[in-house]
């Protein structure tokens, strides 16, 4: 187990100095508004990989299966930063409807389903990625969660995770859940910030894995959609109203070089999906917006992966979980 402040993200990552490459250890590590059409699976492909249709553009993404296996590892590196938690929050044993924005490959709304069968679980999403067999108490629908909800009944815990440079408006999405929940119920959403720190100075701007994440926040920013949401979801959760919020900040490791177990795994976890995704994450935005070719692209990824894969580099990101309440005594709104 990391120590509490390291957890927090305060205190400096020590270096296993007995690491030349990687670990042995590690190295096999929605709303009524939107019916599922045709149209929704008319994909798009661009430089091999595969996008989604419905608001074609809105997710800057693949949602092939490439990208679909790296959300589930993922999944996996949040539940471990989490300490083998699926959320933070105090919802009680008997929460009756829960909301996953954003689901993905509807990972964490299915084992939420596995772990509260009493209560309704609804995950959304721009893409139809998410397997039909689940547990009975959950369900998927195809929506853009920017668009007006359209959800009759409110929520007890509405969750999110992961929808850096996803998202334009975080304040009226915030509002929107907010106007969305029980009183007394319950938010939390999980995002990063990208920009790589190294308590050492070892990553340096000149290192290709640090010009990926400028490269990759600058792009966003000029989409206007935030890359880096996580230092500002307390803010954004106390302009909504919400009381009892609570904040945990985490370093998130680009390899496993620390000398803590429980960063080092996560750091081995880390470097897979992102060896894995960070084509996906730096293709579509490169070439779409900053004008680079795809050879370019490429060129950078084959060195911004030997970055990524040097012991030597000690980076990471950060990783925020922030959750709160929205006030017992609200009114509970009711929906026409």
């Amino acid at each position: 187990m990391a120590d509490a402040t390291a957890e927090e993200g305060n205190a400096p990552i020590i270096v296993d100095d007995t690491i030349s490459e990687l670990d042995s250890t590690f190295s096999d590590a929605g709303s009524d508004t939107t019916s599922l059409k045709s149209s929704v699976l008319k994909y798009r492909f661009e430089h091999g990989r595969r996008y989604h249709a419905f608001r074609d553009g809105r997710y800057l993404m693949p949602n092939d299966e490439k990208e679909q296996d790296r959300m589930d590892i993922l999944s996996y590196l949040f539940i471990l930063a989490l300490d083998g938690k699926l959320f933070l929050a105090p919802i009680g044993d008997h929460p009756q409807r829960i909301l996953d924005l954003g689901c993905g490959t509807g990972q964490w709304a299915i084992d939420v389903g596995d772990m509260l069968p009493s209560a309704q679980v609804i995950g959304n999403d721009l893409s139809p990625i998410q397997p039909s067999m689940v547990p009975p108490n959950v369900q998927f629908e195809v929506d853009d969660i920017e668009s007006d909800w359209a959800f009759k009944t409110p929520f007890d815990f509405i969750h999110s995770r992961y929808m850096s440079s996803a998202v334009k408006s975080w304040p009226r999405l915030f509002q929107q859940t907010f106007e969305h929940l029980k009183p007394g119920g319950y938010f939390e959403f999980l995002d990063f910030d990208f920009n790589y720190r190294s308590d050492d100075g070892s990553v340096k701007e000149t290192h290709d894995m640090y010009i990926n994440a400028a490269e990759y926040i600058r792009a966003a920013n000029i989409l206007g959609q935030e890359p880096c949401p996580g230092p500002k979801l307390k803010a954004w959760a106390e302009d909504a109203g919400f009381v009892n919020i609570k904040e945990r900040r985490l370093k998130i490791p680009s390899g496993p070089w620390p000398k803590d177990p429980t960063l080092k795994e996560l750091g081995a976890w880390h470097q897979i999906q992102a060896l894995e995704g960070i084509e996906a994450w730096t293709m579509g935005l490169f070439t779409r917006v900053l004008g680079w070719s795809p050879e370019e692209v490429q060129v950078h990824l084959a060195k911004a992966r030997k970055d990524i894969q040097n012991p030597d580099l000690h980076g990471y990101v950060l990783l925020y979980v922030v959750y709160g309440q929205k006030p017992k005594e609200e009114k509970e709104k009711t929906f026409e």
